[in-house]
């Protein structure tokens, strides 16, 4: 399969994102992923997060997302969500978890940007009985924000569910969706209407975890909340 053919069902694809929140992409399992996932996670060394190392630029480049993608994404975002700003506001981050890793389950939130995509490169087996990361999503938990007031009350509220009796709670009440990307298929949802977390990667797992986040087109203020927890979180 050629990049060109990858991405030969995409208009169909962005139908479905819109009549439903997400949908599943074409699997990465033609690209050399474990080769990828080495040089990604050798940039990252200890960290969690990266925003934009090299090797995650080169593989985006490869995919021709801003070609076959990313254009595609703006005329929607104008269109359907009245979005004002560039094609450029965009926020690329690798994601690492290392098995027994505490702190990145369940942190239940909303994205500041229109669309994410998560693109799975290193998906580790279970040794015994556990979970591997997978990701809890709950597609249009909540209305598009009219401003970044409404935005900012909005995540603050739903904080409360930023647990794993909290999202049990709220589970009962909303359609929950679990994603394993042991197909290797991006998910691409709308960001800032779908709730969504991470369940823990068991210490019971053979290796990290290792996800690329893509954010395309951030409509709040270029110092709204958004910037502001991107701002903490690379400090």
């Amino acid at each position: 399969m050629n990049i060109k053919e990858y991405w030969q069902d995409i208009d169909s694809n962005l139908e479905n994102l819109l009549e439903h929140g997400f949908v599943k992409l074409p699997s990465l399992k033609m690209f050399e992923l474990d080769l990828l996932a080495n040089g990604i996670s050798d940039e990252m060394g200890s960290l969690t997060f990266k925003e934009f190392g090299s090797r995650h630029k080169i593989f985006l480049d490869r995919l021709e997302v801003n070609k076959y993608l990313t254009p595609k994404l703006f005329d929607i975002a104008r269109d359907c969500f009245n979005y004002k700003g560039d094609l450029s506001n965009q926020y690329h981050v690798a994601r690492k978890v290392e098995p027994g890793n505490s702190k990145e389950m369940f942190r239940a939130h909303f994205d500041s940007h229109l669309f994410t995509m998560v693109l799975p490169i290193k998906i580790p087996d279970m040794n015994q009985d556990g979970s591997a990361g997978e990701l809890m999503y709950f597609p249009n938990a909540r209305k598009g924000p009219r401003n970044e007031i409404s935005n900012f009350i909005g995540k603050a509220f739903y904080k409360k569910y930023a647990s794993k009796e909290g999202l049990e709670k709220f589970s009962s009440r909303s359609q929950k969706r679990v994603d394993n990307f042991r197909d290797y298929q991006p998910l691409l949802f709308i960001g800032n209407t779908t709730l969504h977390t991470n369940y823990p990667v068991s210490s019971s797992c053979t290796s990290y975890r290792l996800t690329l986040l893509a954010h395309f087109f951030d409509p709040s203020p270029k110092y709204g909340v958004g910037s502001l927890l991107r701002l903490i979180r690379n400090r």
